[in-house]
């Protein structure tokens, strides 16, 4: 479960630094004083942590304000321009990219590759030429992080075997990064990294228990289960896209048939739509036609074939919150309801609280933003800096 409180005793002190770093950084803790009374810290032990985070350039404090009813406001405590900053990774079935960001995943610079034809080595001279564009311009880098598409084996760090990927299994990526760069290297799923994300400071960063959704080309999931990342004990993540919403459906590359996949990923249901009405519009755009039954009720389907796989993951993860990213983000706000009512309708627990389904907060760059969210979490647990 996520821990907000401190602890007292001298084997904890990267811990401390790292939860009070992380209050400060996402705005929690702006105070010497809400910092003590959220971590159940002594004052002393805030004021030393802060005074230390303040010489060393991680922090700092803006001016005194005067307000007329109040009169001098705290000085508020926020991250420091000299902060170290994270660079991420992102490995997508079309693209690669890179990305600088702040340790609060405000986008910095970034740079991208578009695939044609791909190789396990062009893969990799790809993500060294992207990484390298971002590093050049800024020495002072905390770590990198990678999010990459699935299935992933997140202990060793190797890219297994993706469906729809060029036919690429099996790259040791994290041994890849480790071994050009001199920074540490965190890895995960993108849909992992982008729940991690939004945990931090998106859409779920008040929930303990919540599924990240990514729709694109393929469909993904990310997991937050009491606060932290869900891997299974192989270091393998869920997988929502292959979850068969037909036993007697078509047969999916991973092998099973009817996959969700199959009926509601973006490149699918476009094809539906252009093929029905006859238009050449984009995904955003069908969403918001006026008197076009045929393409309403491809949405609706989506909506619903989305719906099954979902209350199947909710009745097994059991979630306060759905979290919608990527291509999700074209969709107008009637079909975002409509999701939220049909899995409300069909969930097992009816005695429990409504769940609501929201967009993600860092949008179509959640996966992005996710994997320096892996290192932004590293410092935060104490694992780094300190």
């Amino acid at each position: 479960m996520e821990q907000r409180r401190g602890k007292n005793s001298i084997s904890s002190k990267r811990y401390n630094r790292g939860l009070v770093l992380r209050l400060i950084a996402s705005g929690e803790g702006t105070s010497r004083i809400e910092l003590s009374r959220t971590t159940k810290l002594a004052k002393m032990t805030v004021t030393n942590i802060v005074s230390e985070f303040l010489d060393s350039g991680l922090i700092e404090e803006s001016e005194e304000e005067l307000t007329e009813a109040c009169g001098r406001n705290p000085r508020k405590l926020q991250l420091s321009d000299r902060a170290p900053k994270a660079a991420g990774l992102l490995i997508f079935r079309d693209r690669i990219e890179a990305v600088l960001c702040t340790l609060d995943l405000k986008i910095l610079d970034s740079r991208h590759i578009y695939f044609q034809e791909l190789t396990r080595e062009k893969l990799l001279e790809d993500a060294f030429q992207v990484l390298d564009q971002i590093l050049e311009k800024e020495q002072n880098i905390l770590g990198i992080g990678a999010a990459v598409i699935g299935p992933v084996d997140t202990r060793e760090g190797i890219l297994l075997n993706p469906p729809r990927f060029y036919g690429i299994e099996n790259v040791r990526l994290l041994e890849a990064l480790k071994t050009r760069y001199p920074y540490p290297v965190y890895l995960d799923h993108d849909n992992n990294s982008a729940a991690l994300a939004e945990k931090l400071y998106g859409a779920g960063r008040d929930c303990q228990d919540f599924l990240f959704l990514g729709i694109s080309n393929g469909i993904g999931s990310g997991v937050i289960s009491r606060g932290e990342v869900y891997h299974s004990s192989r270091g393998l993540s869920p997988e929502i896209g292959h979850v068969s919403i037909d036993c007697a459906g078509p047969l999916c590359s991973c092998g099973s048939r009817g996959c969700l996949e199959l009926y509601a990923n973006t490149h699918v249901v476009l094809e539906k739509l252009r093929s029905a009405t006859g238009l050449t519009c984009g995904f955003e755009e069908f969403f918001h036609l006026k008197d076009q039954e045929k393409a309403e009720e491809i949405l609706c389907q989506m909506v619903r074939d989305i719906s099954a796989a979902l209350v199947s993951a909710m009745n097994l993860f059991n979630p306060e919150l759905i979290v919608l990213g990527h291509d999700c983000m074209d969709w107008s706000e009637t079909y975002v309801r409509q999701l939220e009512q049909l899995i409300n309708e069909q969930k097992m627990a009816q005695g429990q609280e409504r769940i609501p389904v929201r967009k993600a907060y860092f949008g179509k760059n959640a996966q992005l933003v996710g994997a320096a969210a892996n290192v932004a979490d590293q410092a935060f647990r104490g694992n780094l800096l300190f």
